[in-house]
């Protein structure tokens, strides 16, 4: 039986027409992606061979060449013309696939779960016109460096993860969590029945799974805000996983689950709407605003906590009986979520948690609780009702740095902090970067603690330092055991958090702190007139609102006029008006790293996005240059 390839290949290329009029008309490039071009600024760690394995058609998304994109539509389909030498390619192929199937396997790179061609763009291109579920590959797989700012990596990891105990690769998730739910489920019942691990997934995956996604789509579940993995996951928990279920029997599941989806995401859609549609007509209301916070010690051990504590306070007076205020100390990491739920069930409609360690319980209970309000200080992890915030405490401590610089006679600066994650570096390299503009012979001896609070790690940590001969102690602890210890041994220490002066008046010379209250003044008083919205950490433009800086008067500097020379007091007070007025920039080049690396060049200065993952030091920084991490649950 002869086929009419030519027919077939001018209705192809019709549709990749259509295609690329449909990107074009909406601003964007309509033809075919190349990966050479997406990777280009990307770092690729490593380069791992997976063998000749079937993949599927739907996650080959483009190209390797970006020599080849134009042949293609964005949807792979041909666009050259038909008497061309490709075209007459494209239809040999077209009819060697309807007589014998096309056999030869294609040479494909796969990055973030995704399938780019390098040999048989022809193929493929004819496979997804006869919309074929897989093709076979010889796959490279190019996997990037781990970003945890970079959520799209986070879930790639995951799926590695998955993908190394399973070898299945069709399904996918765009939320945390997914892939470790599905591993879970496909374990025990591995465990529970006995089956072959190597021979079960398979099956699941090219006969359970496919059965699922073949029936999903012809009842138009694709229309829902998720992946057919993600919908997959959801039929699993509701009705297990059934080896020999008929095709008759499976619609009827679907169907009803395709429902619930739609029961929940609608709703789901209401409360958005709802939420868009009182911020426009400002309804007024009389209902209370129900606040808690969230701290991670004690207020009378912490001054973080007592920074926030101080926070909440300011707000209850300014706002009096509008709004209802409520707080839970000492709260631990693994306690947090249980706590939020507790929250939320007591009917408080925002909250506050107050620490790093709380960001994923946050997200979570964010995810669960779609009506209910989230701020989360000094996160990354954000979603349409989960708001991530934090301040330029940075400049005040390149601030404290001048005064130390100019200060030291020993030239050898103690600094105790409590992890290596990117916050307190960036404060670190910013105090260092004061020092050096004042005293380029002062070096800064670091030493972590790695702990929030821990006195004896404290006392032994401080006492090193102490023992380095240092004439100055800079600490970034939540405790004030380290200025204590320094007051008592005369040497001149540099606070945090907030202004503690009265303790040790004699050798207390600034501190960089916190003036939360006027950030929380600002997002109440927007609640109480319906307003909301969500700052990220994923755009320069929300950069710029998460980190409130000294212009706002949410971080400030506190200078000791009595031990402060007045000459370095003009410096310190005239470099603090260019930082405030932003005529100035910490972070501006040149800047040379422990290793002698350029890290940013003469009048340049670094990316807030940079700032967020910062992982180096300043060349005037000596001790304990530990990796910078992302998480406290690493182990040391």
């Amino acid at each position: 039986m002869r086929f009419d390839s030519s027919k077939e290949y001018k209705i192809a290329k019709k549709m990749a027409e259509r295609e690329v009029l449909y990107w074009q008309s909406r601003g964007k490039d309509g033809y075919l992606p190349a990966l050479e071009e997406i990777i280009k600024d990307k770092n690729i760690i490593s380069e791992n061979s997976l063998g000749v394995i079937e993949i599927p058609i739907k996650k080959i998304k483009g190209t390797y060449y970006a020599s080849r994109k134009s042949a293609f539509a964005k949807n792979f389909m041909p666009l050259l013309e038909e008497d061309s030498e490709f075209a007459i390619k494209w239809m040999n192929l077209f009819e060697a696939q309807q007589e014998e199937g096309i056999r030869d396997a294609i040479v494909a790179y796969e990055y973030l779960n995704k399938f780019y061609v390098m040999e048989g763009n022809k193929r493929t291109s004819v496979l997804k016109y006869l919309d074929s579920p897989s093709i076979m590959a010889n796959v490279k797989r190019l996997i990037p460096k781990y970003d945890e700012m970079d959520i799209n990596i986070r879930i790639y990891y995951e799926f590695l993860e998955f993908y190394e105990k399973t070898k299945i690769n069709m399904i996918w998730f765009k939320r945390e969590g997914g892939f470790k739910e599905l591993e879970k489920i496909l374990i025990d019942y591995v465990e529970k029945n006995n089956e072959n691990p190597k021979e079960f997934f398979n099956f699941l995956e090219k006969s359970i799974y496919w059965d699922f996604r073949k029936i999903y789509h012809e009842l138009n579940g694709e229309k829902l805000p998720i992946t057919t993995g993600e919908a997959f996951l959801f039929y699993l928990k509701k009705y297990g996983i059934e080896k020999n279920l008929m095709h008759k029997n499976l619609k009827p599941k679907i169907r009803m689950l395709i429902k619930e989806l739609e029961n929940i995401y609608i709703e789901e859609r209401k409360n958005i709407l709802q939420e868009v549609f009182t911020s426009l007509i400002k309804i007024p209301t009389e209902k209370q605003l129900k606040i808690a916070f969230i701290y991670r010690n004690y207020i009378n051990e912490s001054t973080w906590v007592q920074s926030h504590e101080n926070g909440r306070i300011y707000i209850e007076n300014k706002f009096g009986d509008k709004i209802s205020t409520y707080f839970v100390e000492n709260v631990k990491k693994e306690e947090s979520y249980n706590l939020i739920k507790d929250l939320i069930n007591q009917e408080y409609n925002l909250i506050i948690t107050t620490s790093y360690d709380y960001m994923d319980s946050t997200y979570k209970a964010a995810i669960e609780f779609p009506n209910i309000k989230f701020l989360n200080c000094a996160g990354y992890k954000s979603y349409r009702n989960l708001s991530v915030y934090f301040g330029r405490i940075y400049q005040p401590k390149f601030l404290t740095g001048l005064i130390a610089g100019a200060i030291t006679k020993k030239n050898k600066i103690g600094y105790i902090a409590p992890y290596p994650l990117p916050l307190f570096v960036r404060s670190l390299n910013a105090f260092a970067l004061g020092v050096k503009v004042v005293n380029p012979y002062a070096k800064i001896l670091i030493k972590w603690t790695k702990k929030w609070m821990d006195h004896d790690i404290e006392i032994q940590k401080t006492n090193e330092l102490i023992n380095e001969d240092i004439d100055i102690l800079v600490t970034n602890m939540d405790s004030l055991v380290p200025q204590k210890i320094a007051d008592k041994k005369n040497i001149l220490s540099i606070g945090y958090n907030v202004i503690s002066d009265n303790l040790t008046s004699k050798t207390y010379i600034a501190s960089a702190y916190w003036e939360w209250g006027r950030f929380y003044k600002k997002i109440v008083g927007r609640l109480l007139e319906n307003k909301w919205s969500v700052t990220t950490s994923k755009n320069l433009e929300d950069l710029k609102k998460y980190w409130y800086g000294m212009n706002k008067g949410v971080v400030k500097l506190y200078k000791n006029s009595k031990l402060i020379p007045g000459q370095t007091l003009r410096i310190v007070e005239a470099m603090e008006e260019l930082i405030k007025n932003n005529n100035f920039d910490i972070f501006s080049g040149p800047i040379i790293n422990n290793n002698n690396k350029i890290i940013v060049d003469k009048d340049e200065s670094i990316l807030d996005e940079d700032l967020l993952k910062m992982n180096w030091y300043l060349n005037n920084i000596e001790g304990e240059l530990e990796k910078v991490i992302f998480s406290t649950d690493k182990k040391y």
